[in-house]
């Protein structure tokens, strides 16, 4: 390993010259004030530094770095939490109305498509009494038709109305039957037309032999 040399440190100028300079011996008057100069220059020069720096930082900072280096402060209102909280009590409240109101419409899609209802549009065209009374061309009364009611095949209970329309006008269809268990067929308890104030009984139309 090569021995480590000493660390050296600076001395002044006079300093330096005093140890040159024989024993007994004093400097020059010129030196000595070189010396004193710069030793006074040495030292005026680094509290300039100093205080350009503090000038710097106070006055000139904001012009040559910006706003880095500085605290940030936000000016803007802190959020209402209760504010929050009921916008999520009406999403909530909003959610389970939608689901409420998606479930009702399936439920209705599928009476609309049972074969019971289907069954008997196919039977209420072939009937004579229907296609006088509402005309010809019969069918659901709206795009969207609604069937009120209870339709359970496997209860084996159909107790349901709805409205058809015709050439000629429109009506409310009603059915009721039930039966005693899935392996026996529905027995019909009505199965008619009303047209404003008349009711017509379906069953007593010989022209269709209606079953569900």
């Amino acid at each position: 390993m090569l021995p480590l040399r000493p660390r050296t440190m600076r001395a002044p100028l006079s300093t330096m010259l005093r140890s040159l300079r024989p024993v007994g011996t004093t400097l020059p008057n010129t030196l000595r004030l070189a010396s004193t100069q710069a030793s006074s220059s040495s030292t005026s020069t680094t509290a300039a530094a100093a205080n350009d720096t503090t000038i710097l930082s106070e006055e000139e900072a904001s012009k040559k770095y910006g706003n880095h280096g500085r605290p940030m402060t936000i000016d803007r209102e802190l959020p209402n939490p209760l504010k929050d909280r009921t916008y999520r009590r009406v999403q909530f409240v909003g959610f389970w109305v939608l689901m409420g109101v998606a479930s009702v419409l399936m439920f209705n899609y599928e009476k609309t498509n049972s074969p019971i209802v289907t069954t008997t549009l196919h039977f209420l065209r072939r009937s004579k009494i229907v296609r006088e009374v509402l005309g010809d061309e019969i069918d659901f009364a709206s795009i969207y038709p609604w069937i009120s009611g209870e339709l359970n095949q496997v209860k084996g209970v159909v107790n349901i109305t709805f409205d058809v329309k015709g050439s000629k006008q429109q009506g409310t269809i009603s059915l009721k039957a039930d039966r005693a268990n899935r392996h026996h067929d529905f027995l019909i308890h009505e199965w008619s037309l009303t047209v404003g104030d008349t009711k017509l009984d379906l069953l007593d139309d010989d022209s269709v032999d209606f079953s569900v």
